[in-house]
């Protein structure tokens, strides 16, 4: 499995930093199509950079990423949109003086203007607050709201890959729970890399994990073997050899 010809999402050891400081140093991890995984890992592990790699913008030095057997090193963020890549970086990252509208129709623009009302009805039916702020200026928006939009963004590019950074980060319990039944819908059967602060959130919604630390996979699993509060701290600190990537 993953030898750069697999279909999903294949890294093998890539490293990358920046400018003089090295952040990943060999990261070697597999999304298979149609698989939602976890990227858990204390601060400063590495996660938010792997995410960039995959994404454009950040180069990998060395190493290989693939997705569905292509290539997508040496190719601009936008060249990897068009390839089908959708990210949700942390912070939101919405065009803030856009409105709602504004901001859906813009992501769509990589594929497009193809049944982009659809998509966008899909949108309001999974977060009705958008279909009352519709015309609003997204900086207008609550951080909860922004990320409903910054989710529906993603959802009007029909990905072949999402990357999900923080998205529980400074928001509300019940509405961090709101979001992932909705992803649970919108991005039913499109497979997922999900930076998550909050274990147990993406224990719950997602069906793999790689644990990061210093910049490497230090474990890996299904999210089952890691519902123990002892059994993530080992991995955290590398106590422990996980289930082969």
């Amino acid at each position: 499995m993953g030898d750069g010809r697999s279909g999903g999402l294949v890294l093998r050891g890539v490293t990358a930093g920046y400018g003089r400081s090295s952040v990943l140093h060999g990261i070697d991890l597999t999304v298979r199509p149609g698989q939602r995984v976890a990227v858990l890992g204390p601060n400063g592990a590495g996660k938010t950079t792997t995410l960039r790699v995959v994404s454009g913008l950040v180069e990998a030095r060395t190493g290989e990423v693939t997705l569905d057997g292509g290539s997508l090193l040496g190719l601009r963020p936008d060249e990897i949109v068009r390839r089908g890549v959708a990210h949700v970086p942390q912070g939101r990252r919405v065009f803030p003086d856009f409105t709602v509208e504004e901001n859906l129709r813009t992501a769509a623009y990589t594929r497009g203007g193809r049944d982009v009302d659809d998509d966008i009805a899909m949108v309001l039916e999974a977060f009705p607050r958008l279909r009352d702020r519709f015309g609003v200026r997204a900086g207008f928006l609550s951080g909860g709201e922004q990320q409903m939009l910054a989710i529906g963004r993603a959802v009007v590019q029909r990905p072949r890959l999402v990357l999900i950074d923080e998205m529980s980060l400074g928001l509300a319990p019940i509405l961090i729970k709101e979001l992932y039944s909705r992803l649970d819908v919108l991005f039913a059967d499109v497979p997922a890399v999900i930076v998550e602060q909050n274990p147990s959130i993406a224990l719950e919604h997602c069906g793999w994990v790689h644990v990061l630390a210093g910049g490497q996979v230090k474990a890996s699993g299904p999210a089952s073997e890691f519902t123990s509060q002892e059994r993530l701290m080992q991995a955290y600190t590398g106590a422990v050899e996980g289930v082969p990537s």
